[in-house]
């Protein structure tokens, strides 16, 4: 029974064993199942399928195979999410979408009249992707075909009856983008082609199916070494290092253990918002902030994230950005939310490119729990690169009067911006659980940026990561940033001390429950 297992449900083994994988996550919104609806519905699949051959079943789901077939079905409740895949071989391919659609209805079935006040969400992935070996494979939202026929109105699904598409390859075989039961013998030969053709293993599978991990000397825990400090060379172009995923087992076996760390999503991890202001009404062009987010975005796109960029805003677009960010409900199927702020800035503040002030208070409010629901449990990480020099009235006010005069309109809406601040959303409290947030500098101190290569933070988070971000958390891993930093900009100011200052990040951790956030780089639909 999974009341009482023990064990996890630590690799996705059987999609290992046949080339063709259907699967469908479904995510609970609204009121969640509490957890023994999880188990539940792990029993009754177990009772609808009592004719295969071998189960095995663990804390987090049910494994049962035949000779035609091996179904998993594995859940996490704290995530509130569940996952069914079924993997066959292609000339079963027919039997594999009939046990997958009938899974899939018997689960939504059961959740609506057991849990109604829970709103599903199922995203089916393509299972041409994988078996072609790329790692963010197509997702369709909600197709109808998730539907139960008499269970319509409690499913907030889409009523399209159109088959998906993968927009990335032509001539993909119709049925492996949607529920085909019976095959011709030219469409059976059409898909056994196509899978010879274009298959590709996974790396490090033994002939038993099972994964075989081999932890390399790097791979125990990758070391920090003094070598990587003392470089701080602009020269070099970041967006070419690669990302080596770990084989280290004692690090995947996190991967499902949300008691130590925060659950991410698979195959995205999450969802990365980057606002560069570059080019200032007053105060010119911040040279340099376009290596920021070139370097920025390349990372994060490797490491399994949705990037979004914007440029250029104002105060008011800042916020109206962020709000419109915490309102999609796509972050309903992420794991986690990285906002990168670039802007000139002050003590509690950056600028927009209209030098009106946004205060980091405002921004703090928008990603809360309450401002932000889809996000609500969910780890939000914020990086500010941005200098904090100055208070935030005098700083703003003495940037605007140098290239206007004292009654300017800009002054005077800046005034006004900062008493409805203070009055609105300066002073008020709010939930400021689940936040790291990293800011490039101290108060009272400014940011060091080069015009060729970007700022000293953004470019050492970037090497950092692509060493050393398969093996620690990300708190270590904004310490180990912190303190190269410190002792880079310390030596640059040896040398030069009219020109560099010391630079030292400040890192602000309301992580809740003790756990860690590993962002696990391109591991993917491994549990």
């Amino acid at each position: 029974m999974p009341y009482f297992s023990q064990e996890y449900f630590t690799d996705l083994t059987a999609s290992r064993r046949q080339p063709v994988k259907l699967s469908v996550d479904m995510l609970f919104g609204g009121l969640t199942p509490p957890q023994y609806v999880y188990h539940q519905i792990s029993v009754k699949l177990l009772n609808d399928l009592q004719d295969c051959s071998e189960k095995a079943v663990r804390k987090n789901g049910v494994e049962l195979r035949d000779e035609a077939y091996t179904l998993q079905l594995l859940h996490d409740y704290k995530s509130r999410k569940l996952s069914i895949s079924v993997t066959s071989a292609c000339r079963q391919i027919g039997n594999a979408w009939k046990m997958l659609t009938t899974s899939v209805h018997s689960t939504v079935k059961y959740v609506n009249s057991t849990w109604r006040a829970s709103k599903i969400t199922c995203i089916n992935l393509c299972a041409h992707c994988p078996l072609v070996g790329e790692k963010r494979p197509k997702r369709f939202i909600n197709p109808s075909w998730c539907r139960p026929p008499k269970d319509v109105e409690f499913l907030p699904m889409t009523t399209d009856s159109s088959p998906g598409r993968c927009g990335t390859y032509r001539d993909v075989p119709a049925c492996l983008l949607h529920p085909t039961f019976q095959l011709s013998g030219d469409e059976l030969q059409k898909l056994s082609d196509f899978v010879k053709t274009n298959y590709k293993p996974p790396d490090n599978i033994g002939h038993s199916g099972a994964a075989t991990h081999t932890v390399g000397t790097d791979d125990v825990l990758s070391d920090v070494s003094d070598e990587e400090e003392d470089t701080s060379s602009t020269s070099e172009d970041l967006t070419k290092l690669t990302l080596v995923p770990t084989t280290n087992q004692s690090i995947k076996s996190l991967f499902i253990n949300t008691s130590k760390i925060y659950k991410m999503t698979s195959p995205f991890r999450g969802r990365a918002l980057i606002i560069n202001n570059n080019k200032y009404r007053i105060g010119g062009e911040r040279l340099g902030s376009s290596y920021d987010v070139d370097n920025t975005f390349a990372l994060f796109r490797k490491m399994g994230f949705e990037v979004v960029k914007q440029k250029d805003l104002t105060a008011e677009g800042i916020l109206q950005c962020i709000q419109s960010e915490t309102r999609d409900e796509i972050h309903n199927t992420y794991g986690m939310f990285f906002l990168f702020l670039f802007a000139h800035g002050a003590n509690g503040m950056i600028h927009g490119v209209d030098s009106q002030p946004v205060y980091l208070t405002q921004i703090y409010s928008l990603i809360n729990s309450t401002n932000f629901p889809n996000m609500a449990g969910k780890p939000k990480v914020v990086v500010i690169q941005a200098c904090r020099v100055g208070n935030s009235v005098s700083q703003t006010e003495q940037n605007i009067q140098q290239s206007t005069n004292s009654s300017s309109p800009e002054l005077s809406a800046l005034r006004t911006h900062q008493q409805e601040a203070e009055t609105s959303t300066g002073q008020r409290n709010f939930d400021v659980d689940d936040l790291l947030i990293f800011h490039s500098c101290f108060e009272n101190s400014a940011s060091m940026k080069f015009d060729y290569g970007g700022s000293l933070l953004i470019r050492t988070l970037v090497r950092t990561l692509h060493r050393h971000g398969c093996h620690r958390d990300l708190a270590d891993l904004f310490d180990i940033v912190k303190h190269r930093v410190r002792k880079i900009s310390g030596k640059l100011k040896e040398r030069t001390p009219t020109v560099y200052v010391t630079q030292t990040p400040v890192v602000t951790n309301t992580l809740t429950g003790r756990r860690k956030i590993y962002l696990f780089p391109l591991f993917h639909r491994e549990w």
